[in-house]
């Protein structure tokens, strides 16, 4: 009975929003900071680190990487457009461009229908486009927006939350994509739970993503 509770409680955590459990505390010796890589498959790898936050807490930062037979600016539409999010980003109940500044500035809301225990979860952010002077480098960064919009009854805010993409074109034409997260959430379950499940839904995101832009 212990053992089939055991997997259901895995089960249903099999399809958890993948950055709401990015903030473990460090545990082990030797230097944790370097990227270490934890999937690799299909093209993409992803990779984990330590780092420590304003408030001296040791917290996971997660990153994937994968080369890309398109142009920067094909993958800057697809991150730009809400309408399309739910295509790639596991449990997306709607995204809502609330407030345009430019074409590199922009804010977001996101409102997750997150799997048990969690429920209803959103987020809103700020998106901005940073490019080079040479053009070969185009980032978003994305950074939590707090007083943009009142948090709704019933409805977790998740106001941690902090990505980038980093869009290299390369001699061959072709665009290194990373994609780097950050969440300074507290741990609430323990990482042998959370680490494989939280992997898992990362790399399917970007493998989501990836299959988009080759299908397009």
């Amino acid at each position: 009975m212990v053992r089939l509770h055991l997997i259901s409680f895995v089960v249903l955590f099999s399809n958890l929003f993948f950055n709401n459990l990015d903030a473990l505390a460090a545990t082990g010796s030797g230097d944790n900071t370097k990227w270490v890589t934890v999937t690799q498959d299909e093209g993409i790898e992803v990779q984990e680190r330590w780092v420590t936050n304003e408030k001296n807490i040791k917290v996971r930062e997660r990153s994937g990487k994968m080369n890309l037979n398109c142009s920067g600016e094909d993958i800057l539409a697809l991150i730009s457009d809400a309408s399309r999010t739910h295509l790639w980003m596991s449990n997306v109940e709607s995204v809502t461009v609330i407030k345009t500044v430019s074409a590199s500035e922009w804010y977001v809301h996101t409102k997750l229908n997150a799997p048990w225990p969690f429920g209803a979860q959103d987020m809103v952010s700020k998106y901005q486009v940073i490019r080079d002077s040479n053009q070969k480098v185009l980032k978003v960064l994305i950074s939590p927006v707090n007083n943009l919009m009142p948090k709704q009854k019933d409805v977790e805010r998740l106001d941690t939350f902090f990505a980038e993409w980093e869009l290299t074109t390369t001699e061959r034409g072709k665009v290194k994509v990373t994609f780097t997260t950050k969440s300074t959430v507290p741990p609430e379950y323990p990482s042998w739970v959370q680490d494989p499940v939280v992997r898992k839904v990362f790399f399917a995101n970007l493998r989501n993503f990836k299959s988009i832009l080759v299908k397009s």
